[in-house]
């Protein structure tokens, strides 16, 4: 697993942050009880355990493979994008543009490589000119930094001299950037187990029962229960 050598040990990896101290929670009748189970250890279910781990809390992660960033997560484009191409005031566009922004710090925190290098969206055809037009404004409304439009063709073959010779212009935005997935994934998970979250492999979630606590959260390796539930098992 890519978390083996972070379990039991007392010393975070390098560059990780370490936020808190945790505690180990019970119920009065020493009946185990997990304050949050967070199913699914793609991206978004690791970084949502490594927020939650500068809390005090007992939490537990529940992946149905046999390590993280196994599903969704290992099979995306690796580009951060800019928020331009998300519909304007979606919730897709507020977090394209916040996480664009946070980026930079994560990687430093967590040590993952990122480059913001940039991207172009192409305009090989002039009657395409106002569909890149238009890109432009929805990232404009969507606050999405320094966008351009670029028609100086001798820029543009500067920038990306690979660039076809039909090119007629570009919409340049200098805030996208690309990162590694699985190093990007990893590195949370770290973070969070070394906060004492715990992580369950090779255990699929079946079903779901409303306890008075919580729920009770069935599996293929038992039940388990807990007080919240959080639901990051893509699709």
């Amino acid at each position: 697993s890519a978390l083996s050598e972070c379990v039991g040990q007392s010393n975070p990896p390098t560059g990780r942050l370490i936020w808190a101290a945790r505690l180990s929670l019970a119920d009065e009748g020493g009946i185990f009880l997990y304050d949050i189970i967070i199913i699914g250890a793609g991206v978004t279910g690791c970084a949502v355990a490594r927020y939650l781990s500068r809390y005090e809390g007992r939490m537990l992660v529940l992946e149905k493979a046999e390590d993280v960033c196994c599903g969704t997560s290992k099979a995306n484009s690796a580009i951060v994008h800019a928020g331009y191409d998300a519909p304007e005031g979606s919730l897709m566009a507020k977090l394209n543009v916040e996480g664009n922004r946070m980026m930079a710090e994560l990687s430093r925190e967590l040590d993952f490589p990122f480059r913001p290098c940039g991207s172009f969206v192409v305009c090989l055809d002039r009657e395409m000119l106002p569909d890149l037009q238009a890109l432009y404004e929805r990232g404009v409304r969507n606050g999405v930094p320094g966008l351009e439009i670029i028609t100086d063709k001798e820029r543009i073959r500067e920038m990306e001299p690979n660039l076809s010779d039909q090119t007629e212009a570009v919409l340049y935005a200098p805030t996208a950037g690309i990162v590694c997935p699985f190093l990007l994934n990893i590195a949370m998970a770290e973070n969070a187990c070394t906060n004492g979250v715990e992580f369950r492999f090779n255990t699929t979630v079946t079903g779901f029962t409303r306890t008075e606590e919580g729920w009770l959260v069935h599996t293929d390796k038992g039940d388990v229960e807990t007080r919240t539930v959080v639901n990051a098992a893509g699709v």
